[in-house]
């Protein structure tokens, strides 16, 4: 497998992933908006936690992606 072969198959894999933390990001969204009058602490904690963290998970990932897409540029 060459190098730029490589960093294809990797960007798709981190596409695959964008896409994974997207459906997370919905799927907590969609249970808060479902569930909003009946939410205890705890969940509104681990709701607003888990946002948090797949946005610095989707903010790295985004960087990864672009560091990625520069490399197969110079291999073009």
């Amino acid at each position: 497998m060459s190098k730029k072969e490589r960093v294809k198959f990797t960007l798709d894999f981190a596409k695959a992933l964008v896409f994974a933390l997207l459906t997370a990001l919905f799927g907590i969204f969609a249970f808060v908006v479902i569930h909003i009058e009946t939410i205890n602490t705890f969940q509104k904690i681990a709701s607003f936690a888990g946002i948090i963290i797949i946005a610095v998970f989707f903010y790295l990932l985004i960087k990864y992606i672009a560091k990625k897409l520069d490399e197969l540029e110079r291999l073009d």
